[in-house]
């Protein structure tokens, strides 16, 4: 395709917003999607490379952006009815990995059942094979099944989650099971080894970049004072770099760099949106910027949380009403994870300057380390 054709800029935007929300793209998930990735793929790879510090491996079939360098706290792996991954689920995934790392292409559940047991037994890991360990083990399983390491062949591997004795036949695709590790785990010899190289080098430009695109806001007081002078004095040149790879708009403030995306497309988590906890967070962001500019103790948050059920209540789910305690807490991480709350070293949920966009011409107080500061709105 020629440099000058006018379809190749969004061509190339489109490609890279896939790969940034979802670093793991199959053909027969989307032919065209992965059409774009393998066409544009030479220019995707240096741009990852050398702006971001990541790496893209394509396939015959299967892309896979090999992030590293940061590791944002609150992207978890997730079930298919969109539940975070447990600790056990986790446990359930490695060791099916092992399991399946150096074995055929096809295999029976049983025999994988083994297998993964006895990966178990050598990582000292204890398994009952009851109910729990099961259901850990199917939903490792159809992880990999949405994603196209393992096909069904004959029956499903859902049975065995009620039923110890039931079986199934895999096909295994070793191809994408090696694209699976990221070159962080080499030489980690402790979970705590493993995450230290996955984080990377905190520091540089490229860092801030991956900082930049990844989270909703980067605030000033989170990076290294010579690293942010750096990124003010070469705001146009990484403004560029965003719009050019996703099509991010990006605003300075004295407090901090938000990427916005205009139209939702790159981003994971929209807000603001539909549903109860999506709702109840918007509604407790504007209480927090009105009247809680010096920080929510946890008894003003339920007396928040309490004046939004009595008036919005009957609109929203079911358990909103008969479990607030886990509403609060899923709004406030909506939030946190969003950047626009944060606890303070005294207890108290303070909003971040950027929530200041959910009530207009308010000034946000935001505590530092020692004491809160006065901040313009981002």
């Amino acid at each position: 395709m020629a440099h000058d054709d006018p379809r190749r800029p969004g061509e190339l935007v489109a490609a890279g917003r896939a790969l940034l929300t979802s670093p793991w793209r199959t053909a027969e998930a989307d032919r065209s999607l992965f059409a774009l990735i393998r066409r544009h793929a030479d220019v995707l790879d240096r741009w990852f490379t050398q702006r971001l510090g990541y790496r893209l491996v394509v396939g015959a079939d299967t892309a896979r952006l090999v992030k590293s360098g940061y590791i944002p706290p609150d992207r978890p792996l997730r079930t298919h009815t969109g539940l975070p991954f447990t600790s056990r689920q986790y446990v359930a995934l490695a060791l099916v990995l092992a399991a399946t790392a150096s074995g055929p292409d096809r295999i029976s559940l049983r025999d994988l059942v083994m297998q993964v047991r006895s990966a178990a037994a050598d990582a000292e890991i204890t398994l009952d094979g009851g109910t729990g360990d099961r259901r850990a083990l199917v939903t490792a399983l159809r992880f990999l099944i949405e994603h196209g390491v393992l096909r069904e062949l004959d029956r499903s591997v859902a049975g065995y989650e009620a039923d110890e004795g039931a079986d199934a036949l895999l096909e295994i695709r070793n191809d994408r099971l090696a694209m699976l590790p990221t070159p962080a785990l080499v030489g980690a010899r402790s979970a705590a080894d493993l995450l230290a190289r996955a984080r990377g080098e905190g520091r540089g430009r490229a860092a801030l970049r991956r900082r930049l695109v990844e989270d909703p806001v980067l605030y000033a007081d989170e990076v290294a004072p010579e690293d942010w002078a750096e990124l003010r004095r070469r705001f146009g040149e990484e403004a560029r770099y965003c719009e050019e790879m996703f099509g991010l708009l990006v605003e300075a403030r004295a407090e901090g760099v938000a990427a916005v995306d205009v139209d939702g497309g790159c981003s994971d988590t929209a807000f603001p949106a539909g549903g109860t906890t999506a709702h109840a967070a918007l509604l407790l962001v504007e209480a927090l910027v009105a009247r809680h500019r010096d920080g929510a103790t946890a008894a003003a948050l339920d007396g928040e949380l309490a004046d939004l059920l009595d008036r919005y209540g009957r609109y929203w789910r079911k358990d909103a009403l008969a479990e607030p305690a886990r509403l609060r807490a899923e709004a406030v991480g909506l939030l946190e994870s969003m950047s626009l709350v944060r606890w303070g070293p005294d207890g108290r949920l303070y909003p971040r300057p950027a929530a200041a966009r959910f009530a207009p011409a308010v000034t946000v107080n935001e505590p530092a380390a020692n004491e809160p500061q006065q901040g313009t709105l981002l």
